[in-house]
Order: structure tokens, then sequence, then C-alpha cells
């Protein structure tokens, strides 16, 4: 008698098995999900838009200054000093969009460093040849 109980409670388990397996799912069952994602995207949606109203607005009530000209000190030519004056002048032009008008170039000077050709010598000699 005892093992006919468990029989049957075994088969109880199977049947709402086999019954929970049959479940049908419909369209209707995936709306909370949907409308998750809609609001998801939605609230992506107007954070963009603060952030472009926000960046209108500071265009509006701070408008660019406008550039004032840094004046270019010549580099002086020494015997070391091999660079053309055209290159003097770009990186003046860089520095001076780059960091703004308060600042004065005081030396440009090529690299000289043992580092440079070290460091070539080093690529070079890493790689094999056949």
């Amino acid at each position: 008698m005892v093992q006919s109980a468990a029989n049957h409670e075994h088969m109880h388990l199977i049947l709402t098995l086999a019954l929970v397996d049959k479940v049908h799912v419909s369209t209707l069952d995936a709306l909370p999900h949907l409308a998750g994602m809609i609001m998801v995207m939605i609230t992506l949606t107007i954070l963009w838009g603060v952030c472009a109203f926000t960046a209108k607005l500071i265009q509006i009530l701070m408008p660019p200054a406008a550039p004032t000209p840094v004046p270019v000190t010549e580099a002086v030519p020494t015997a070391t000093n091999t660079i053309p004056p055209e290159i003097v002048a770009v990186i003046a032009a860089a520095v001076a969009t780059a960091a703004g008008t308060k600042v004065r170039i005081i030396s440009i000077k090529p690299q000289t460093s043992s580092w440079e050709k070290a460091g070539r010598q080093s690529v070079l000699g890493s790689h094999r040849i056949r």
C-alpha cells in the first residue's frame, strides 16, 4: 500500500509537468517586456534632448571668444638649430590653438637624444632576417 501511494504521487507529478509543458504563450504575455523597452527608449530620447538643449543654451549664453593672435617669436638661428622657419610657424600655431593665448614659446630645439637611436635599433634588431 505504501508503494502504491508513492506511485500515485509520482504519476501525479508527471501529469502536472505534462500540463505545464503544454501552456500556450500568447503575444499578450510579451507586452510588459515591450512596454519596458519602449520606456527605456523614451527615457534615453528625453536625456538626449536635454543634453542637446543644454549645449544650444550654452552656445547662446556664452558665445566663443574671438581668437587673439599670438606673437610668434623667431627662433634665433644658431649652428645647432636646423629647424626651418615654416616648421617653427606650424609649431607655434599648434601651441596657440591647443594651449590658448596666454602661452609664449621660449625655444624650439631639435631632439638630439641617443634614446631615439637606441629605440630604433631595438625594433630593427628584434626582427628575424630570413
